[in-house]
């Protein structure tokens, strides 16, 4: 199908393309947010206008509302999977991690990798098999315990599996109680294949004091006193240095404060401090994506794959889109494909989307369809359904083209053979 050239591809095709690159900058700005992208206007006119923002509503009054009472402890459920999608080798322990960075044990895993763990100040350790809570693997549930109290006790806290040799995802539970009980799967990656670091080894090094202003920092940074956060970071660099994980959080806050250039020197300060800390990767490709430093951002992003090749299934996908918008598509399309196989939660369906562009540079019309049919199966609804569909009653009218004409080239090169075979 490769060789046979397109008849088709005109201004409605480039048109997806570009309602993608629209959504995925979207999202690289927003990162775990669902981004809205652009609309296509009339079909078949070539041009893109944005989504004409909703027009305003007054605010209805509404009479306040008492605050929901908040347990003392929860429990909540899931499943632990391995990163390959098979079940854990054993039981796993369940474990929360709070502000402090205290480790606490709350629970076992069942054989098969679900949990049923209380969380909370008030919670003991509890084991699957003799819960009184047994839900199915996969699904989760919340159940209160307790009363009093009007503020939400798991703030600044996560969850994580441990198990020996593996590293963890972790969950934030700061808005799972109650209204928001699924805490979704948790994946453990072999910690063999990974050289990176989610804790900087430096910034463990650090002296009392500078440990002193970096919490202080963060508190800060939890009480929204952005100001004061950035003095606290600047005094523990100051202090020490190599404290990447301060330079990283100044980089955060210079960069919300729209101060790009300077938290940009935070990040790479930050890694000059500790090479193999993998979060300023993160934090300087999603300032490339801003500017639009395709280079950059392929650099940034094969540099944090290497580092980690499971953490960061979004950098596959970017470092695809940087790929594509430089033209180099055979690497675009093999970033895309790894995308795919790193997204295990099937978080970020745009990779489909970005699979069938590439597909579409690389005349393989038979891949694109497929990318643009799962794009439309994992999101029914999207905004460009309507352009996608074209595009693909295009691709299926290239394909039968395409099949037509190697049936002919066939039957052709059949008689010619015969012919010549006659004449001998």
């Amino acid at each position: 199908m490769r060789m046979c050239p397109a008849q088709f591809l005109g201004q409605a095709t480039m048109m997806v393309a570009a309602a993608f690159l629209a959504v995925s900058l979207g999202n690289a700005q927003q990162v775990g947010q669902a981004g809205d992208g652009a609309t296509p206007s009339t079909p078949g006119k070539g041009t893109l206008t944005p989504a004409p923002p909703p027009a305003p509503t007054p605010n209805p009054v509404t009479p306040p509302q008492t605050p929901p009472q908040i347990p003392h402890a929860v429990w909540v459920t899931g499943r632990v999977m391995m990163y390959d999608g098979s079940q854990p080798p054993e039981r796993v322990i369940m474990e929360t991690v709070c502000s402090g960075n205290t480790a606490r044990s709350q629970g076992y895993t069942d054989p098969k990798g679900a949990f049923s763990v209380s969380v909370g100040p008030n919670s003991g350790f509890t084991d699957v098999s003799t819960s009184r809570i047994r839900d199915q693997v996969g699904e989760t549930s919340v159940v209160a315990e307790g009363t009093g109290g009007n503020s939400n006790p798991l703030v600044g806290c996560d969850l994580r599996a441990r198990l020996s040799g593996y590293r963890s995802d972790t969950v934030s539970l700061t808005g799972h109680w109650l209204d928001s009980p699924n805490v979704g799967a948790i994946v453990l990656y072999p910690i063999a294949a990974i050289q990176g670091l989610i804790a900087s080894a430096t910034s463990a090094q650090a002296p009392k004091d500078a440990r002193k202003a970096y919490e202080k920092g963060l508190d800060s940074v939890k009480k929204d006193k952005a100001d004061q956060a950035e003095l606290e970071f600047r005094k523990a660099v100051q202090l020490y240095p190599k404290h990447a994980a301060a330079w990283l959080e100044l980089g955060k806050i210079l960069e919300k404060k729209e101060r790009y250039p300077e938290a940009r020197e935070a990040y790479a300060s930050a890694l000059a401090a500790d090479s193999k800390f993998v979060y300023p990767y993160e934090q300087l490709y999603r300032l490339a994506l801003r500017e639009k430093n395709w280079k950059d951002v392929v650099e940034k992003t094969d540099q944090l794959t290497h580092l980690d090749p499971y953490e960061f299934p979004n950098a596959y996908y970017f470092n695809a889109l940087a790929h594509f918008e430089l033209k180099e598509y055979d690497a675009a399309e093999k970033s895309a494909h790894q995308a795919v196989e790193a997204d295990r939660k099937h978080s970020n369906p745009k990779v489909h989307y970005l699979l069938g562009a590439i597909k579409i540079q690389t005349k393989d019309w038979t891949g694109a369809a497929e990318s643009f049919r799962a794009y439309l199966i994992a999101v029914p609804d999207a905004p460009e359904k309507a352009q996608v569909e074209k595009t693909l009653g295009q691709l299926e009218q290239q394909i039968n083209r395409c099949s037509r004409s190697r049936r002919g080239f066939i039957r052709t090169t059949i008689v010619a053979q015969f012919v010549l075979a006659s004449a001998l």
